[in-house]
């Protein structure tokens, strides 16, 4: 007799994600989503900080497991007893369990990059800093931080406002658009889920809503998602992300006037 499976989520090495609800476990790692029906685990395995998916296979044969590590030691423990409580009773000889799993491509995810970025970003502009205090004014070296924050202001604005309009005008018109239906609450969001044509789920938060709204995806990654927003909306993103590009300017026009002003002090 089987037990339903609660909603768990494991996060791993290498941006893994490990779900398991109603009867499926989803695998998804760099490139795929692996979706491992209940009846295709032989059990799961919890060691420390790893988790471990081994299938079913017949007398004799290797069975396939799917490792995930750097997982919290708590929530391995909780996800193993939760599946293998829900595993079904079996007789006769086991199933191959490898031919049960699915398994879609996804976008794969971009390289981390991002630590290496700012990290290199971050060493040239402290040595300037350092320059401008030493060869230059002690507050030059104030004013040149201040100066870099500015611009690095707007850098978030236009990374993060001026992609979401980018997707409000790509998306729309490029991707699919569904009706996504209210799943439940937060205590600050609504959480909608909506299908993909490949029959997963995925879910898309707004602080406001009804029942059902209308979202747009990419077919590339289902789960890159947004709700497409009228003018007045748009018209907003486009100018804070237009402020965000004259703060970038700002920030390096002043930042590089310090250091011209250092250089010819000299």
């Amino acid at each position: 007799m089987t037990t339903s499976l609660p909603t768990l989520v494991l996060r791993g090495r290498d941006g893994a994600v490990l779900r398991c609800e109603e009867g499926v476990v989803t695998l998804r790692r760099a490139g795929e989503e692996l979706r491992i029906p209940v009846a295709a685990i032989g059990r799961v395995r919890a060691e420390a900080r790893t988790v471990g998916i081994e299938l079913t296979a017949p007398d004799g044969a290797e069975p396939t497991t799917y490792g995930v590590a750097d997982v919290s030691e708590a929530a391995a423990t909780a996800f193993a007893e939760a599946v293998n409580g829900a595993l079904p009773e079996r007789e006769g000889e086991a199933v191959d369990g490898a031919a049960l799993v699915t398994t879609r491509v996804t976008a794969a995810p971009a390289p981390a990059r991002g630590k290496a970025l700012v990290l290199g970003a971050a060493v040239p502009v402290v040595a300037l800093d350092v320059f401008v205090g030493v060869a230059g004014r002690g507050e030059y070296a104030v004013m040149f931080g201040l100066a870099v924050l500015v611009g690095a202001m707007g850098g978030f604005l236009v990374r993060v406002v001026g992609r979401g309009l980018y997707r409000m005008w790509w998306l729309p018109r490029h991707g699919i658009t569904v009706v996504a239906e209210l799943s439940h609450h937060t205590s600050s969001t609504r959480v909608y889920r909506y299908v993909d044509p490949a029959g997963n789920g995925h879910t898309y938060t707004d602080p406001v809503g009804g029942e059902r709204i209308e979202v747009a995806y990419d077919p590339r990654d289902p789960a890159v998602a947004i709700r497409p927003e009228g003018l007045y909306v748009r018209c907003m993103m486009a100018l804070v992300t237009v402020v965000g590009c004259g703060l970038v300017g700002g920030g390096l026009y002043g930042a590089g006037r310090l250091v011209l002003a250092t250089l010819t002090e000299r």
